[in-house]
């Protein structure tokens, strides 16, 4: 049981150690060497820009999984192109960044032929956040419009049974690094709920309230208990807005790829030795392709410094594009480390070492 001190006490570690112990405890859990190495990859990149409740903090939970059968841990994953511009992955149950990974890399070969690609993941996992795939495909000069499918947590707009995921949908764009101030790509990345239930997990082991518009409870009344809250419902963004974003995103990662949807996906918290069928879409694009790296360049910049320069509601509160944040933190934690629950970090330690939790 994690005492009073567990929950405050904090550990900074170096990225390189970090994805050692990520990729080792996934490998004492049975996933090959390489699916262990890409899902480690993805989740330290979590943890870098500060996204907690998607980085290594999922390692407990694949490990789980791994264990238990639920992600099968000699999983092949199969790449079929289907014109030179689309592709199906089959991730064939395994690890999902691993999966979603094989449909990234797939992505990039394309797009580098024909300047653009849709790759469909299906038979996968959790992929952990997507701003980490959409940092990839930017280092790659690449516009990405990506998502993924989720089990159900959301009712939608009107209805009181949970059919909808809260299915993330990421958009990105390269910005050009001549810019001089570090140029932070655009990169919107966002859940359709009010609030991830990560969080709301992580406000529940952390014993503290949630705020009021997170979440309803299984009556469909307000509520501040995280545990009630996950019992009950997410509220999703902007009402019927963000409801049917959710669907659009399950049209796009689930339907369009032969994957699970909607109330088929099984919910891997509640069920670990499951398979779940989460699918995955990646969209790439190459401006360099449409308009001309100079004339795309030029544009993204003067895009990026509008936004920027705007005068601040807050003189201490500069105005940013989405991602500066996560980036500067990702850019300061690769210089001082990635600070971590202490408890946390233990954890994964005794993973490493073969000790299962």
């Amino acid at each position: 049981m994690t005492d009073e001190r567990d929950k405050h006490d904090t550990a900074t570690v170096a990225r390189e150690e970090l994805l050692r112990l990520a990729e080792a405890a996934l490998t004492a859990a049975g996933a090959s060497p390489r699916h262990a190495a890409l899902s480690a990859d993805i989740l330290v990149e979590g943890d870098l820009m500060g996204l907690g409740t998607h980085g290594v903090l999922r390692v407990l939970l694949y490990s789980e999984r791994l264990r238990l059968g639920g992600i099968a841990a000699d999983a092949e994953i199969t790449v079929e192109r289907k014109t030179p511009s689309l592709a199906l992955v089959d991730g064939g149950n395994g690890l999902g960044p691993a999966v979603a990974m094989a449909g990234l890399d797939a992505g990039f070969e394309m797009a580098a032929e024909s300047g653009l690609a849709y790759v469909g993941c299906r038979n996968s996992n959790h992929l952990g956040a997507l701003a980490p795939y959409a940092l990839k495909a930017c280092e790659k000069g690449l516009v990405l419009l990506c998502g993924t499918n989720a089990s159900t947590t959301i009712a939608p707009w009107g209805g009181r049974e949970a059919r909808l995921g809260n299915n993330p949908l990421c958009i990105a764009a390269p910005c050009p690094p001549s810019a001089g101030d570090g140029a932070p790509h655009f990169i919107l990345d966002m859940a359709m709920s009010v609030a991830a239930r990560g969080k709301i997990r992580k406000a529940r082991d952390e014993g503290t309230a949630i705020p009021e518009g997170w979440a309803v409870d299984a009556a469909g009344r307000p509520t501040s208990d995280p545990v009630a809250a996950l019992e009950g419902f997410l509220l999703p963004f902007g009402g019927h807005k963000g409801s049917g974003l959710s669907q659009a995103v399950d049209l796009l990662s689930g339907v369009l790829t032969g994957a699970r949807f909607l109330t088929d996906i099984s919910p891997w918290t509640d069920y670990p030795e499951r398979a779940c069928g989460t699918g995955h879409f990646f969209l790439l694009l190459d401006p360099a392709r449409l308009l001309g790296a100079e004339q795309y360049a030029a544009a993204v910049e003067r895009f990026r410094r509008l936004i920027r320069e705007t005068p601040p509601a807050d003189p201490a509160q500069p105005v940013q594009i989405p991602g500066e944040r996560e980036q500067l933190r990702r850019a300061e934690a690769l210089e001082k480390g990635i600070v971590l629950p202490a408890g946390l970090l233990a954890k994964i330690e005794a993973l490493a070492s073969g000790n299962p939790l």
